[in-house]
């Protein structure tokens, strides 16, 4: 334990009263959520490369982005 984060803790119980942490609020830049659940509705068997390519996005986005959202797409393999 740093000494630089006992004071900022105390600081911050000075200042807001509790030790709460704030919860992010980040938003998306190049995706839109509801267009993505909406296309994986519409195409439920598509690869992230190609959903990657519709949004003209990178594929690790597009899994970034439906693991945010919960969504998981699993392929059938076809035995």
């Amino acid at each position: 334990m740093s000494e630089r984060a006992i004071f900022a803790w105390k600081k911050k119980l000075r200042e807001t009263g509790n030790l709460e942490r704030v919860p992010l609020n980040r938003k998306y830049r190049k995706l839109d959520p509801e267009k993505l659940v909406r296309y994986v509705g519409k195409c439920p068997d598509a690869y992230q490369r190609e959903i990657a390519s519709e949004f003209k996005v990178s594929t690790s986005c597009i899994g970034k982005a439906l693991r945010k959202l919960k969504i998981t797409i699993k392929k059938d393999q076809g035995i």
